[in-house]
């Protein structure tokens, strides 16, 4: 079972703390580290002036703050004074905006922008980040806006891909490195009523069981945190899935018809709580990598899950992989369910884009190098 670390302002319990990768964030080794002004016996206070420079060349920034407060289990909106006070401590003054339904992210976003805002963060988890991105990118002004990701929540699965494991990994980053251009994937798709639906996504889109992966875990309360209820919801998805047959067309190339499990395009490399799909995919690159992974039993879907884990499903028997910029994924037999990001508003038939350098983010890792 997946343990969080205590959030600024909460009471510790009495459980060991886990490794980094199993707790979406640590911010008790993090916070010294926060304060650009120390105390020299003698000297009084003397402020350091590298952090000086940054908090000067931030303080103009109109930054907002989008939180989940329901996200990592609620304790983003227990913790929410101390989350503020670790974030402002960290980048300077902001405006910090806590959502109040699903959905509600886009229309912070959105507003964000309008109200001319310069740099908007996400703080929450994988489908916070979704739902932020989706706001930014149906603004006309998109371009002049940076956007950041402050990780907590159950996924964790775009921090694996920007190598920030903890929230303060995320500040020191979004503070030190400079802001860098990143694609985003548009996919257009058959919404669960049967009408025409599209949405951005920023990580990894799919279809097949893993979207119906994602019904299950959401619709659960992922009380198990990340990995236990994404393991948990693959078990069950496997025993109901009946897999979807679907004709793939990639870049105009007719990629034959498959039986699948899962097709995954990824902006990203990561999801489903670690498991690494795409792992020589970058968010810079300008293109998305497929993978198309065969239908199999139930025995042989266990025997090869720990490839799913170690990045290598590229390599199992009837795989198909291919670096692209476009796939249509036309449903044939049975229903593939879709996944963007983690979250399921439809079926295939769909299409997924990738858009180069659509937006601008913050605290960029020099390469997507998924550490850890």
């Amino acid at each position: 079972m997946v343990a969080l670390a205590a959030l600024p302002g909460e009471r510790r319990g009495a459980a060991p703390r886990r490794a980094p990768r199993e707790g979406p964030w640590q911010l008790r080794r993090v916070l010294p580290a926060l304060r650009p002004v120390v105390w020299h016996p003698g000297r009084g206070l003397r402020a350091d002036a590298r952090s000086a420079r940054r908090r000067r060349a931030v303080s103009a920034v109109d930054t907002v703050v989008i939180a989940n407060p329901a996200a990592a289990a609620g304790r983003v909106g227990r913790a929410r004074d101390a989350l503020r006070r670790t974030i402002t401590g960290a980048l300077g003054p902001c405006r910090y905006v806590e959502t109040e339904r699903p959905g509600h992210a886009v229309a912070l976003a959105r507003e964000a922008v309008t109200d001319g805002a310069a740099r908007v963060l996400s703080l929450g988890g994988d489908g916070t980040h979704h739902e932020v991105v989706n706001g930014l990118m149906d603004h006309p002004d998109r371009g002049r806006v940076t956007f950041g990701v402050l990780p907590v929540g159950t996924g964790g699965d775009l921090r694996r891909t920007l190598g920030v494991w903890t929230l303060g990994e995320a500040l020191r980053a979004i503070r030190e490195r400079a802001a860098r251009p990143m694609d985003v994937g548009r996919a257009t798709y058959v919404a669960d009523d049967g009408s025409d639906g599209a949405r951005w996504f920023v990580n990894l889109a799919s279809c097949g069981a893993s979207g119906l992966v994602d019904r299950l875990v959401n619709a659960s309360g992922k009380r198990l945190g990340g990995r236990a209820a994404f393991v948990a919801g693959t078990l069950r998805a496997m025993a109901r899935y009946e897999p979807a047959r679907v004709r793939v067309t990639a870049d105009g190339r007719e990629l034959g018809e498959h039986e699948i499990a899962t097709l995954v395009v990824g902006n990203g490399r990561y999801a489903g709580g670690g498991m690494c799909f795409c792992p020589a995919a970058r968010i810079d690159d300008g293109a998305l990598d497929l993978l198309v992974i065969p239908h199999a039993g139930m025995a042989r879907s266990l025997w090869r899950a720990p490839r799913l884990y170690r990045g290598t499903a590229g390599a199992l028997p009837g795989a198909v992989t291919a670096r692209v910029a476009e796939v249509t994924v036309q449903a044939l037999a049975n229903t593939a369910y879709l996944d963007l990001d983690g979250e399921s508003p439809g079926r295939a038939t769909a299409t997924f884009r990738v858009h180069p350098g659509a937006l601008r983010l913050a605290g960029a890792p020099g390469e997507a190098s998924g550490r850890r």
